[in-house]
């Protein structure tokens, strides 16, 4: 409790209403680069799991690149303990990783090879 009310404090107020905002209506984080969004995110998941009881398994944060998911992943790890963390996959995914995990899974509903690749930008530019 006190390693999270440590991280509460270096919380501005729009970064604490966020954090602290009713677990029973959905919340969304929208804000320019460079503002504390992952932070934020960190501090939400943290507080849903330690003050809430809700399982990693039943939170999903999503973000834009790989880094702030990686990111997002380390800060949450620090934030709780590895040990709390223990047989979850990471939390945080890209839109894109998501996408890409549905597509696999329904991959025979939408007539697709659950194999399929997904080729780099620049490779479109060269064909």
């Amino acid at each position: 409790m006190l390693r999270f009310m440590n991280y509460l404090e270096t919380l501005n107020s729009q970064q604490k209403k966020a954090v602290c905002y009713p677990i029973d209506k959905p919340l969304l984080v929208l804000a320019g680069a460079g503002t504390g969004k992952t932070k934020t995110l960190t501090a939400r998941i943290t507080h849903l799991i330690k003050e809430h009881n809700i399982l990693p398994s039943e939170i999903l944060a999503l973000t834009f690149t790989n880094k702030a998911a990686k990111e997002m992943w380390e800060r949450i790890e620090k934030s709780l303990g590895s040990r709390l963390l223990e047989g979850f996959a990471p939390l945080g995914k890209t839109f894109h990783s998501l996408g890409v995990a549905i597509l696999r899974e329904q991959h025979e509903r939408i007539s697709v090879n659950k194999y399929f690749k997904i080729h780099p930008t620049n490779i479109y530019h060269d064909i």
